[in-house]
């Protein structure tokens, strides 16, 4: 087992004082067959009145309601998690059991779909040509991962937060959020199930897209299951991944979003430090 500490910090600079803001965050770690959450704290400046609640995907979320005038605000979710080497049998063969009877394109479908940021475009298409999921199974997918690995250029500040899988496909680079939209994509067209995945990868520098939140893929296999690929840096989930929540696409699950009274412009700064922690041997 691994355990890893998160803290995600969110401040907001107003250029004047605001007031009744309502945000929602998606920053609690969830719980699945794969993780444990043992410790989560949300702490706001100002002080603020939050409701805790699930989505239509089964993701927690906060809703946070600021009241009071404030020219600033920082949210700091400090989170505990432990993750397992993989994810229990018996989570992964419950999910089969609901889906044995059902047709994938039913039971699946709304991770089949095409969304603004998975966008069924000609290359797409074309791209998913070369691959057979459905007689490869798994090691096609890990060879998609490849293919998009070394063919796509890891680059910040060229894509931005609401671009769709055109930008990396003209640019030729962009980031885990992009990488992880285009094999969505590839993979639905396909007619394999893909949910786009939130979280937390370690700050020490090992994978690429570290120091932010993260993002990669889920796809569902027939008798396997969920299972987790990340195409930003080529590779199986292990245990340093930490996940949050998993939705068609970023627009689903975006980590923070708000919005507030008042004519102000902001400045926001985003900081996350994920450590894993040394286990003591017995």
């Amino acid at each position: 087992m691994t355990r890893l500490r998160i803290l995600h910090t969110t401040h907001y600079r107003y250029s004047q004082p605001v007031k009744d803001g309502v945000s929602k965050a998606r920053l609690m770690p969830c719980e699945d067959g794969r993780q444990h959450l043992l410790n989560f704290e949300l702490n706001t400046h100002p002080l603020a009145a939050l409701w805790e609640d699930r989505d239509a995907f089964g993701n927690a979320f906060h809703t946070i309601w600021f009241p009071n005038p404030h020219a600033e605000l920082i949210v700091e979710a400090e989170s505990l998690v432990e993750t397992n080497d993989r994810e229990s049998p018996t989570a992964n063969r419950k999910a089969m059991e609901r889906t044995a009877l059902v047709d994938v394109t039913q039971s699946h479908a709304e991770w089949l779909m095409e969304t603004a940021y998975c966008r069924f475009l000609p290359d797409v298409c074309q791209m998913a040509e070369h691959f057979d999921f459905k007689k490869g199974g798994w090691e096609e997918i890990l060879r998609l991962s490849d293919r998009l690995y070394r063919t796509f250029d890891y680059e910040e500040n060229v894509t931005a937060v609401h671009s769709s899988v055109q930008e990396i496909l003209t640019v030729g680079s962009g980031v885990c959020q992009d990488f992880a939209h285009l094999m969505a994509a590839i993979l639905r067209v396909s007619g394999v199930p893909a949910r786009y995945v939130s979280g937390y990868i370690p700050c020490d520098g090992s994978l690429r897209g570290s120091g932010a939140s993260h993002a990669w893929v889920e796809t569902w296999l027939p008798r396997q299951g969920w299972k987790g690929i990340d195409p930003t840096n080529n590779t199986a989930i292990t245990p340093c991944y930490v996940k949050i929540a998993h939705g068609r696409d970023y627009r689903d699950i975006i980590p923070f979003k708000g919005v507030y009274r008042g004519s102000a412009s902001q400045e926001l700064q985003v900081t996350v430090d994920v450590q894993v922690i040394p286990q003591r041997r017995t």
